[in-house]
């Protein structure tokens, strides 16, 4: 990816961030985390919140600090869809939508992640 793709989408506010991130990821059929060990976690609200972004250079962008050790890990766009959202949801954690060093992401319920790209895969169809 081009530096200075990555330096402009990363600039985003974190809700238009979100929003490229549903519909990069509807269209490449994946999501990326940072995975060692098990899959990278922060907190937020109190709870267990998962960094996904829609891309790999995205993800390594946020592999710092506390997830030096981790590497991007992609994520079948279906098993997301069909095990890893109600997963969370069931569990009570969060998905922390497109993080990126220095600004905050957007942190949304499962249930709303879902109903979002489903949404957005449904153009597709």
């Amino acid at each position: 990816m081009h530096p200075e793709k990555i330096r402009q989408v990363t600039r985003l506010p974190a809700q238009q961030r979100y929003d490229y991130c549903v519909r990069k990821v509807a269209d490449t059929q994946e999501v990326w985390g940072l995975y060692h060990d098990g899959w990278a976690t922060a907190q937020a609200d109190g709870k267990v919140a998962i960094p996904f972004g829609p891309e790999a250079a995205f993800a390594q962008a946020c592999a710092s600090g506390d997830w030096a050790n981790f590497q991007p890990r992609a994520i079948a766009l279906d098993d997301f869809l069909n095990k890893w959202l109600p997963g969370m949801a069931r569990n009570g954690q969060l998905a922390s939508v497109f993080p990126v060093p220095q600004c905050s992401a957007s942190v949304a319920a499962p249930a709303d992640l879902l109903a979002d790209l489903r949404d957005e895969t449904a153009q597709y169809e």
